[in-house]
């Protein structure tokens, strides 16, 4: 049995966004949520998961980029519908092909969300 999910609720979400994570921060949420402790099932949107076969980018190369050393990590954008900072963390699958990740972290819950993933070449 999975936790119960702990929803925002945007009706009363207004103001200025938070502060993006840095780096660091990213990286423990995405650890946990890969580790034991948090769960990564269903993590990546509809446009990532189906959308732009010809990048060559599957989940096992998701996956492997996001537990091995990243080259960069930094806040993208701040997406007011779901009140979350999107974070691009650029690394390399197990080819050492450097592509990019963009996601959505859900730190209460220890989750994350890949909204895309491109190649940088």
């Amino acid at each position: 049995l999975t936790p119960a999910i702990r929803q925002l609720n945007i009706m009363t979400s207004t103001g200025n966004p938070p502060k993006p994570l840095k780096p660091a921060e990213v990286r423990k949420v995405v650890d946990e949520a890969l580790g034991e402790e948090g769960i990564y099932s269903e993590p990546m949107s509809l446009h990532a998961r189906f959308d732009h076969w010809e990048r060559r980018i599957d989940f096992n190369d998701v996956l492997f980029g996001l537990k091995r050393r990243w080259t960069s990590c930094h806040a993208d954008e701040f997406d007011r519908a779901n009140w979350q900072w999107k974070y691009k963390i650029k690394t390399r699958d197990i080819d050492g092909r450097v592509f990019t990740i963009v996601l959505r972290l859900d730190l209460q819950n220890k989750r994350f969300h890949v909204i895309t993933r491109y190649p940088n070449d």
